[in-house]
């Protein structure tokens, strides 16, 4: 009797054991850690186009799991920060509303709950300008009063016969009337059949000592005629701000160009890192002008932030777009530029069929620069 109980005493003691074990691993439920679902971050805008200067307002409609209430609503409308649910702002009048065009603004809400989950909801506000008529006042300008050498105050010169990278012919000069001059009212850049400094022929090349980023720029000018004859009003950047090399990675706009050899034909460029005509990229447009050479024209471009607009007596027949994708191999205009007038001689697009030596001496007869800005 004694072995029996013995016997017995240990599967008693372990049954309760056994069931206390069991219990205890699926005491509560399923056994798996709980997951916190993060926040979704949504928001809404009214109004969805706004003038500048005028209130918008910004409506969260962000959600959680009942485990995580949010606890933060942070916003990020365009250079400025924001708290709360609900936030209104003004956009200001930007540089593109001044130029009469629209302006996008990335606006980023960021939604946390309590247990530090976050997501974030981005929309780009588009805010139009309050007039989209651009009135013109002019901020620069020479008359060409007077009679001698061009205003020093506003012209500068660069000089020299290397060739200038498009195998030219022609030394530019400083400081000699033969080939800058001021008479009658007008610029006279002057090109010439002469040796000197070891090219043979001699002309001249100003820059302004002005330089803008954004405007609007009217040159009146009379071109030269006679094949080899390679005019231009253009402009470049001041600094070497973008790329390995200063063009054409830092842009050119070419306002007019002319070849003497397609007499009357007026080319509207420009040039960047990813459109150069090295390259064959170059983007640009061409109008018919038949008394280039004989009458007076105006010679017009509108550089804005999104825009680059070229004109001939009023008309436009080159745009050039900034698009959003764009960099500053696309798009290196965002920087201030400087004019330049010269007459280049011959050349890989000037020379391409000869220099007529007989046309020499050609001139440039300018009447008037103005360079202008929205009032």
């Amino acid at each position: 009797m004694c072995s029996v109980l013995l016997y017995l005493r240990p599967f008693v003691v372990a049954l309760p054991l056994l069931v206390a074990t069991t219990g205890c691993d699926s005491g509560g439920g399923s056994g798996e850690p709980e997951v916190n679902t993060p926040p979704t971050a949504a928001f809404s805008v009214a109004p969805n186009a706004p003038t500048a200067g005028t209130e918008v307002q910004f409506d969260a409609s962000a959600s959680s799991d009942a485990e995580g209430d949010l606890v933060s609503y942070e916003w990020t409308l365009g250079e400025e920060t924001k708290t709360g649910a609900e936030v209104r702002h003004t956009f200001p009048e930007s540089v593109e509303n001044e130029y009469g065009e629209d302006t996008r603004y990335e606006v980023t809400l960021t939604v946390t709950d309590e247990d530090g989950a976050t997501d974030t909801a981005s929309k780009s506000v588009r805010v139009t300008p309050t007039s989209a008529t651009v009135s013109w006042e002019q901020v620069w300008g020479d008359e060409f009063e007077g009679q001698g050498l061009p205003n020093a105050d506003k012209w500068t010169y660069e000089t020299g016969g290397d060739g200038w990278g498009n195998q030219e012919k022609q030394y530019y000069t400083q400081n000699d009337t033969a080939n800058a001059r001021v008479e009658d009212g007008h610029l006279i850049i002057e090109a010439r059949k002469e040796s000197y400094q070891g090219s043979a022929y001699t002309s001249a090349r100003l820059n302004s000592e002005a330089s803008w980023k954004y405007g609007r720029f009217e040159i009146r000018a009379k071109l030269p005629a006679g094949r080899g004859t390679w005019p231009a009003l253009w402009m470049l950047a001041d600094e070497d701000t973008y790329g390995d090399q200063y063009w054409p990675d830092n842009g050119e706009i070419d306002i007019m160009e002319h070849v003497g050899y397609d007499e009357g034909v007026i080319h509207g460029t420009i040039h960047t890192e990813a459109f150069n005509h090295i390259d064959g990229t170059d983007k640009g447009g061409t109008i018919a002008v038949p008394t280039a050479t004989s009458a007076f024209h105006d010679y017009a471009m509108e550089w804005t932030p999104n825009e680059i607009r070229v004109f001939v007596d009023g008309e436009q027949y080159f745009t050039f777009q900034n698009r959003e994708q764009y960099g500053w191999q696309e798009w290196p205009f965002d920087q201030n530029f400087h004019l330049l007038m010269n007459i280049a001689v011959g050349g890989s697009w000037g020379g391409a069929e000869g220099i007529d030596d007989s046309a020499f001496p050609e001139r440039m007869v300018i009447d008037y620069v103005r360079v202008y800005k929205p009032e």
